[in-house]
């Protein structure tokens, strides 16, 4: 089965009009090479024109990794889709001290209309670069005694994107967090877009994809709503919060991979509860 992950990696953005994570240069470079642990057929990752010398000497003379497998392409998001919108709703002095990237969030789905042959794959999925972090999983994971142990986890394997692919099935599969608990996001769609509203669970980002042709109906379901957030709200909502919002209207268009918490607090412990912990995905 041929897979194409899309990923990208602008570790330069914070401080800037477009919002980005600080200091995460490593933590991408050393995630993304174990992601390429779990042997796609090609990973395609989009990044900035500044960057693009540094990360191939990285990946393909320090660490050898192969070019058909991994592809790098400079793409300028001050040119990304709906740019002006995106605009007009931003709030350019709160985005330069934010951590977030709303134009990355929103090109998760566009960028994948620039791969002129994805329709030769069998499955697409979009998976962040820096996901594979110690955060996320527990230290028996890791790999190694040296400080990149925290981002080397051992559960990126072949096995991991067969389960993934098995779950997707014909569909798109993602991951859909408990929400009613402790850390959860208070944020919402409005409700008026929810054909019932239903806040009990929040969709995850960093990880979703899987039949290549529902991953293009589901970046034109992404857009349809985008565009009328953008139209309509004045206001920027997070990736997260859209797809929230479509897996409760259309529930039958993808598969959902749940868990209870990020890793285990001891609210769960108090309240005698055995969670779905997010690494328990990758098991």
């Amino acid at each position: 089965m041929k897979t194409l992950l899309l990923t990208s990696i602008y570790a330069r953005l914070n401080g800037t009009d477009l919002g980005g994570r600080v200091s995460r240069e490593h933590h991408y470079k050393w995630s993304l090479l174990n992601i390429l642990n779990t042997n796609p057929t090609k990973v395609v990752c989009f990044t900035s024109e500044e960057e693009l010398q540094e990360l191939e000497a990285w990946f393909y003379e320090i660490h050898s990794v192969s070019k058909e497998l991994l592809e790098f392409r400079v793409y300028d998001l001050y040119k990304c889709d709906h740019y002006d919108l995106i605009q007009s709703n931003k709030d350019v002095e709160f985005v330069k001290s934010s951590d977030r990237c709303h134009e990355i969030q929103y090109m998760k789905f566009f960028w994948s209309r620039l791969i002129e042959d994805r329709h030769d794959y069998d499955k697409l999925y979009w998976i962040d670069a820096g996901l594979s972090h110690g955060g996320l999983f527990p230290d028996e994971y890791y790999m190694g005694d040296k400080w990149e142990r925290h981002f080397l986890i051992s559960l990126f394997t072949p096995e991991l994107l067969s389960k993934w692919n098995d779950a997707s099935k014909d569909k798109v599969v993602m991951f859909s967090k408990n929400n009613t608990r402790r850390y959860y996001w208070s944020k919402a769609v409005p409700e008026a877009y929810y054909k019932e509203f239903d806040g009990t669970r929040h969709v995850i980002g960093g990880m979703f994809g899987g039949n290549t042709k529902a991953y293009d109906e589901l970046t034109d379901r992404f857009e349809e709503l985008l565009l009328t957030l953008l139209d309509k709200e004045n206001e920027l909502y997070h990736e997260e919060l859209i797809l929230s919002c479509m897996s409760v209207n259309t529930p039958e268009e993808y598969n959902l991979l749940k868990f209870d918490d990020w890793y285990a607090r001891e609210e769960w412990k108090n309240d005698d509860i055995d969670p779905i912990l997010f690494y328990h995905l990758f098991i």
